[in-house]
């Protein structure tokens, strides 16, 4: 698996979703730096997106690249002030363009210092997935998960679209490959499928 930070970077331009007054929000924001296990933002102060974050420092980014790969994060930021400002700028030079001379001042950066996340590749068949945590979060297994009520009736492996069901005395799901659609879920007789735990 590719490094998921070092895969945002790379894309760059990201969707970012907020909170503003309780309302989803989301706008295309550039991973500005991939450092020390730390995305990097920079924010202008007047901007509607200063305040949703200075209001609730949640966030979530999803990307994509032209392969379908996809890697989505959420984690909590945190403002630094000004700190890394020139060393952003000098790594991305079309900021300069922007915010030519001392207009930078208006910017401050921000980062994610830790977070969870999962890739999602379509460019294979069946697609796989890995979920992953950084700067000391911890990562919930992905997929549904079968229980000790399996009564092995092969139900929920007929059930599966892509093949990530596999015979037992108690069946067991490939979390990789497991779409997460819920169709085995639905289709168990006997209660022997737990919901997965949400990224």
């Amino acid at each position: 698996m590719e490094d998921p930070l070092k895969f945002l970077r790379n894309i760059k331009s990201v969707s970012v979703a907020t909170v503003d007054k309780g309302m989803p929000a989301i706008r295309i924001a550039d991973v500005m730096l991939n450092e020390n296990g730390k995305l990097y933002f920079v924010v202008a102060r007047g901007k509607p997106y200063y305040k949703q974050l200075q209001e609730n420092p949640e966030i979530a980014i999803v990307a994509m690249d032209k392969n379908y790969v996809t890697v989505r994060v959420k984690g909590k930021i945190e403002f630094i002030g000004q700190s890394l400002l020139e060393k952003i700028f000098e790594k991305n030079p079309v900021l300069n363009q922007l915010y030519p001379g001392d207009t930078k001042s208006i910017l401050e950066v921000f980062c994610l210092p830790k977070g969870t996340g999962e890739i999602f590749d379509l460019s294979i068949a069946p697609p796989k997935s890995e979920r992953f945590a950084f700067g000391g979060a911890t990562v919930e297994q992905s997929g549904y998960l079968i229980n000790e009520n399996c009564i092995a009736c092969g139900i929920c492996k007929d059930a599966c679209p892509v093949g990530a069901i596999s015979e037992g005395s108690i069946y067991d799901i490939d979390s990789s490959i497991c779409l997460e659609c819920g169709n085995c879920y639905e289709k168990c007789p006997v209660d022997a499928i737990d919901l997965p735990k949400g990224l």
